[in-house]
């Protein structure tokens, strides 16, 4: 992959006027979408809202993983630990929308069994690669290259992050509903986050990555179905309420996800279950299936 040199700003407000490629699920050329014809989505300036919110936690992504390069170059391996927490929370935040760049989610997020020849494939990388050498091996100086691959992976994600036409109403709604069940069968079962014991950051953060999304639809959902917005709302606080007590105030790191009973974990999976069958109706409402 070609990687941005360079991390700039760009104002929200902006966004939709980007010429881009039209419902891109993938890193290849595509078709370019006019202005014009992004602002007819449907929906268009919730889903803008939306991306905006994901290129702030990219911003927010790039600095993180700038504090972990530091600290594996300076710091501790304790500090590492911590560095990694801190950049793992906004990209889980960011992954709901995940479908529109499907190459960089794999290289940043990607699970050593969605690779051939599994943590000795050479296209394993990002985030799991190191939590491999800081949480299982301790060997500060292997996670290195990889974090700068991170790095220049958030920045090309930033650029993707621009390509306002990659987006649309119904795939952030597939990618809200993805996200739920996620966490109700892959994350419950520990495998997120095996070596750093930190599946409940990941799943908190997914569930406010979800909810960021869809706050921007919220008033539209309530237009059509008052109760089932009501309903969407309480869902997604109850979910928050199930994991909250597992955080201090102090830092974003969550309880070690192996102290976490069979009863919590079924909790947390229902709480997740719930929530994303309102979502479904929620794009049913909006009748955003074959938009």
């Amino acid at each position: 992959m070609k990687t941005s040199s360079t991390h700039k700003r760009v104002s929200p407000v902006l966004l939709i006027g980007l010429a881009a490629a039209c419902q891109s699920t993938t890193m290849d050329a595509q078709p370019v979408a006019t202005p014009a014809a992004v602002i007819r989505q449907p929906f268009s300036s919730a889903v803008t809202s939306g991306v905006a919110v994901a290129i702030e936690r990219c911003d927010e992504l790039i600095l993180r993983i700038e504090d972990l390069l530091v600290a594996l170059d300076s710091g501790t391996l304790e500090g590492t630990w911590h560095a990694y927490a801190a950049a793992r929370a906004p990209y889980e935040e960011i992954q709901v929308l995940a479908a529109a760049f499907p190459e960089l989610d794999l290289a940043i997020d990607g699970r050593s069994s969605e690779f051939e020849a599994g943590e000795f494939d050479p296209g394993f990388r990002g985030f799991h690669r190191i939590e491999i050498f800081l949480f299982a091996r301790k060997r500060m100086g292997a996670a290195m290259p990889y974090a700068r691959q991170l790095l220049e992976d958030a920045q090309e994600l930033r650029t993707v992050l621009d390509d306002r036409g990659r987006f649309s109403a119904s795939e952030t709604f597939d990618g809200m509903q993805r996200r739920c069940m996620d966490v109700a069968t892959r994350m419950v079962s520990s495998e997120e986050e095996m070596w750093s014991n930190q599946t409940l950051l990941v799943i908190h953060h997914a569930w406010i990555g979800c909810y960021e999304q869809y706050k921007y639809f919220a008033g539209a959902v309530r237009s059509e179905d008052a109760l089932l917005a009501e309903r969407i709302d309480r869902a997604y606080r109850k979910a928050i309420e199930e994991v909250a007590g597992e955080f201090s105030s102090e830092g974003v790191e969550g309880s070690p996800f192996t102290l976490i009973d069979m009863a919590q974990r079924r909790q947390i999976a229902d709480s997740s279950l719930k929530l994303r069958g309102y979502l479904i109706q929620a794009s049913k409402a909006l009748e955003l299936k074959d938009a």
